[in-house]
């Protein structure tokens, strides 16, 4: 919630100190923001409100940050009085951050209210912040929000998907006076530069290799070399294929997109080409010299590595422990009549040996199953394990067509506690339907349950992957730089009724300057 409407209801004895506060704070700007608000709101206190108003505004002033004081103008907004600058030659145009108004003009009709509903000043990326990028300082000059829908083909299902979509494009300068836009679409950044191709494509409206959009300016803040206009639109289209990048480019490739700026009516009158690339988290983050956050992924990126190297040495474990030894097959006929079929023996010298046995049938008749009871018994013919076998096949045919299902073995473990010889017996279950099978048991000693390692193995694997997804959503958080705004009257029914169109700068629902003007004009 804004500082003016908290403020809406206090006792008007507390009004000003509670504002004084806030500022005393660290607020300035957001009370800085407030106040025009407030003087409409309380006009007996306008003269104090514009006492604290020119003191903050002073201290704004002297706050400014420019990347060359020689070549930047430094002045005061004309509607509420806060520091602002002028540092691109080219700029024309400067909308004041706090109040949202032409910075060189009064209010006249602009709804202050809403820009203060609309503007989050406690943002951590805002207009006048810097950042280092690939050697060269950077400062942004200037802010907008867009909105409209991305169209896609999709080839699986061979038809037109659209989606919402939103991002912010920072308007970034350096010290040479050079243009850049630092485009934030909520889960990725961009860096993006106007682009002038050997071989201009202009993608049709239904080429199926591009993404298409169409966006709607929502919010601008800052100077800028053209008369921003609310709600003007222009299309895009991204190819589905990159540029091999040229110089230095952390990410390889560029992204190409086609912009097309409209007019009142709807019609192209210009079209711009722009290139850009992903810049990663950890890129963002060092740009903005954020060691706590980098700290916080390395940190999750360490436990992730653990987890995997536990995997890792799972494995290995296993394979060491779970060799066992020369594996030994034999077989016998069995019909329905079968009872106390010897099938093998086992000479056990020392207790304690862990045998894994498979049991299983070469083939069964179709739609039939056959049991077997399976006993061990020991040298004096007592019993000392039982098991009951079923193997059966099935088939059928449903709306999806015929089906057939079987199955024809089995594994299981048995330990041998005490040395002795022992027999394993086998015996027909009289009512199976299949008359006659051919049973085969296979006996490997010394081999293991894998259940213990599956379990730890499939824990490991789960906490990897979730300390790979902290790492990435705390990263993804960290390095974002999207405008905080609250919802606005109309906003979401203007880029809805935006046509399905879309563009997707410097990457899938990234563009920068939705705008009626570029910086070239």
């Amino acid at each position: 919630m804004q500082l003016s409407q908290r403020l809406a209801d206090i006792h008007p004895d507390k009004l000003l100190g509670t504002l004084q506060q806030h500022a005393q704070a660290g607020h300035e700007q957001a009370a800085l923001q407030a106040i025009p608000d407030l003087q409409l709101q309380y006009p007996e206190m306008a003269a104090e409100l514009e006492q604290i108003k020119g003191k903050l505004s002073d201290k704004l002033l002297d706050h400014v940050k420019v990347l060359n004081p020689e070549q930047a103008k430094i002045f005061r907004c004309a509607n509420c009085g806060a520091g602002l600058s002028r540092q691109h030659p080219d700029s024309v145009h400067v909308i004041c951050h706090y109040c949202g108004c032409d910075a060189e003009h009064p209010a006249e009709d602009r709804s202050i209210k809403r820009w203060n509903k609309a503007l989050d000043l406690e943002a951590r990326f805002t207009i006048g912040d810097m950042l280092e990028l690939d050697g060269t300082r950077w400062q942004a000059v200037g802010v907008q929000l867009y909105s409209g829908r991305i169209r896609e083909w999709d080839g699986e299902d061979k038809t037109w998907e659209s989606s919402f979509g939103r991002y912010t494009s920072w308007w970034m300068l350096n010290e040479n006076r050079e243009l850049r836009w630092l485009v934030d679409d909520g889960k990725s950044r961009y860096w993006a530069e106007k682009y002038i191709p050997e071989e201009p494509r202009l993608p049709e409206e239904n080429d199926r290799t591009c993404e298409h959009g169409e966006w709607t300016l929502e919010f601008a803040a800052g100077e800028f070399t053209y008369q921003p206009v609310m709600h003007s639109n222009h299309r895009s289209a991204e190819y589905s294929r990159r540029l091999e990048a040229q110089g230095k480019n952390p990410a390889g490739k560029y992204y190409i997109s086609v912009e097309s700026q409209l007019d009142d009516a709807g019609n192209v009158r210009e079209i711009e080409f722009i290139r850009s690339r992903k810049l990663t988290d950890k890129a963002v983050l060092r740009a903005l010299a954020r060691g706590s956050e980098l700290s916080d992924m390395r940190r999750w990126g360490n436990t992730a590595s653990a987890f995997l190297s536990t995997l890792f040495l799972l494995l290995i474990s296993y394979w060491l422990l779970d060799r066992g030894d020369t594996a030994q097959t034999v077989s016998a006929e069995l019909d329905r009549s079968s009872t106390d079929v010897v099938i093998q023996e086992f000479q056990i010298d020392e207790g304690g040996v862990n045998m894994k046995l498979t049991g299983s049938i070469a083939n069964i008749q179709r739609n039939s199953w056959f049991g077997v009871d399976l006993a061990i018994e020991d040298s004096d013919g007592q019993e000392v394990y039982d098991k009951y076998i079923e193997f059966w096949h099935e088939s059928g045919h449903d709306s999806d067509g015929s089906w057939s299902e079987n199955d024809l073995a089995t594994n299981w473990f048995v330990r041998f506690d005490q040395p002795d010889t022992y027999t394993l017996l086998a015996s027909a279950d009289l009512n199976s339907t299949a008359d006659q099978v051919k049973f085969g048991l296979k006996s490997q000693r010394d081999r293991i349950t894998v259940t213990p390692f599956m379990v730890a193995a499939g824990l490991a694997l789960v906490l990897m992957l979730f300390s790979r997804s902290k790492r990435s959503s705390l990263a993804s958080a960290a390095a974002s730089i999207a405008l905080k705004l609250g919802a606005r009257p109309g906003a979401a029914k203007t880029a809805a009724s935006a046509s399905t169109n879309t563009n997707t700068y410097a990457g899938r629902n990234k563009n920068t300057d939705n705008y009626n003007e570029r910086d070239s004009r």
